[in-house]
């Protein structure tokens, strides 16, 4: 199944000024923001969610659905969508870890770094992907337009006088024909001259 991907919508968001002190949950707010991983309309928290999966990524930890709704405040279908804005950016990936002394594995997901930095490293990487595919259209259509400019450009043929020409031998053998027909006229008159 193909992964769903959401629109990248980068918010111009910085620390209050009015704060001489800020705390953790502050900037995990303002990063959350700035890197649109919080949908418009929605009330999860997801600085609260940062800081959670980064705990569960220093500690190897993938985490199940149900209890990111739990930390999100959301129910379970609304965590997906909210989480979508998060595997966009490849921030959050879906693995599978091997339980130690273990054939099994814990799936869930993980966070792609250890540290914020890292995420942001990879949501940079998500964003100049995007930044390149679009350069390849905007070359597309740079072409497409240089071509119609250089259709327009040129010069139109004048009409063909072809068929004007045709006509003027068809007008001249007319008029030979009537010549001809005048002559052989003119003989049969004078030979009934002769006869007579």
């Amino acid at each position: 199944m193909k992964k769903k991907i959401s629109d990248i919508v980068l918010k111009n968001i910085n620390p209050p000024d009015y704060k001489t002190v800020l705390s953790s949950d502050d900037l995990a707010e303002i990063i959350v923001q700035r890197l649109g991983l919080q949908r418009k309309v929605s009330r999860a928290k997801h600085a609260k969610l940062l800081k959670f999966l980064l705990h569960a990524r220093k500690n190897n930890t993938p985490l199940d659905i149900e209890t990111i709704a739990d930390v999100l405040d959301v129910s379970v279908s609304q965590t997906y969508e909210e989480l979508r804005k998060w595997r966009t950016l490849h921030i959050l990936e879906f693995i599978k870890v091997p339980v130690k002394d273990s054939d099994q594995f814990m799936k869930g997901y993980m966070l792609s770094g250890t540290t914020v930095n890292q995420l942001v490293d990879k949501a940079t990487s998500s964003i100049n992907m995007f930044i390149r595919r679009t350069r390849r259209i905007a070359k597309d259509f740079d072409d497409y337009v240089s071509a119609e400019i250089a259709r327009e450009s040129i010069p139109s043929k004048p009409k063909s006088t072809v068929k004007e020409d045709t006509q003027e031998p068809t007008t001249a053998k007319t008029q030979s024909g009537e010549d001809s027909e005048n002559q052989k006229s003119d003989k049969s008159k004078n030979l009934e001259e002769l006869d007579v």
